[in-house]
């Protein structure tokens, strides 16, 4: 697969894929991105359990390596008016989306896939193909597993006060899946936005510790708020960055963080092109 492909020339071809009596079946995915060199593609859900004030959807549902949205961590969110898809895929029309190109990963991203009623069918499909399935969740709702190879569990916060003031739901369904994925044998790994002065040192701590009562080899990342939503908070700094990386490993074994500071990124500053499939 050229890495100079365009969008042209990935479209679908509508109704060249069966799919059975699930064809006309709609899903929640809206937006299929694709990294031709590593042959993954992410697919992007629309309808949320929660309403998270940080929720980056309130600044940019598409994929932000797409290259026209590598501005997206420094964009102002007061002139971000809200986005929401035009239309959602037909579990026939994905399906001869993803036929026609090579495919060896494939991950559920946007807003909740464990929501989408299709996905134990769209997973079912993907790993009849051979690909590997990884599925992004907020964990309140417990998606089927059977046929997901990697579980990544965002534990927004521990304390039930903080996270209900930041997603306006409690979290106790969260922890009890949490402990539930690990056990069903997949691949579980957990991820958090670190907010200094709200989400910080303290709580982050806590989620660390969290995660080590399940298993302290669970690997772990913290990514870095940057703006989006109507918030008072600030992105942290590098330096907060590592402090709070060093809190966190005090209890588990695989801990990093993710950053982005440079504000001009282009094409050239990616590990591998992504391209918009849909």
């Amino acid at each position: 697969m050229r890495k100079d492909m365009t969008i042209s020339n990935l479209k679908y071809q509508a109704d060249s894929t069966p799919c059975g009596d699930k064809a006309d079946m709609q899903t929640n995915v809206y937006h299929v991105a694709y990294a031709p060199a590593i042959k993954k593609a992410y697919l992007f859900h629309w309808g949320c359990n929660l309403e998270c004030k940080g929720c980056l959807c309130k600044k940019e549902i598409n994929c932000m390596a797409l290259e026209e949205n590598l501005d997206v961590v420094f964009r102002d969110p007061r002139f971000c008016p809200p986005q929401t898809p035009s239309a959602t895929l037909s579990f026939g029309k994905l399906v001869s989306l993803l036929e026609n190109i090579e495919l060896t990963e494939v991950a559920f991203e946007g807003q909740e896939a464990s929501l989408d009623p299709m996905l134990p069918d769209i997973c079912r499909w993907l790993k009849d193909r051979g690909c590997k399935v990884i599925l992004h969740t907020n964990g309140v709702a417990m998606a089927d597993a059977s046929h997901i190879d990697d579980v990544i569990v965002s534990l927004k916060a521990i304390t039930p006060e903080l996270y209900a003031g930041y997603t306006c739901r409690s979290n106790a369904s969260l922890l009890d899946n949490f402990r539930k994925y690990y056990e069903s044998g997949v691949n579980l790994k957990a991820e958090s936005v670190y907010i200094p002065g709200y989400i910080g040192l303290e709580e982050t701590e806590k989620i660390a510790k969290f995660i080590a009562s399940v298993d302290t080899n669970i690997p772990y990342r913290m990514d870095a708020y940057f703006a989006s939503g109507d918030n008072p908070w600030r992105p942290p700094t590098p330096e907060e960055m590592q402090i709070a990386l060093a809190v966190a490993r005090k209890h588990l074994k695989n801990v990093y963080c993710t950053q982005q500071t440079k504000k001009d990124l282009s094409k050239a500053d990616l590990l591998y092109e992504v391209v918009r499939l849909y």
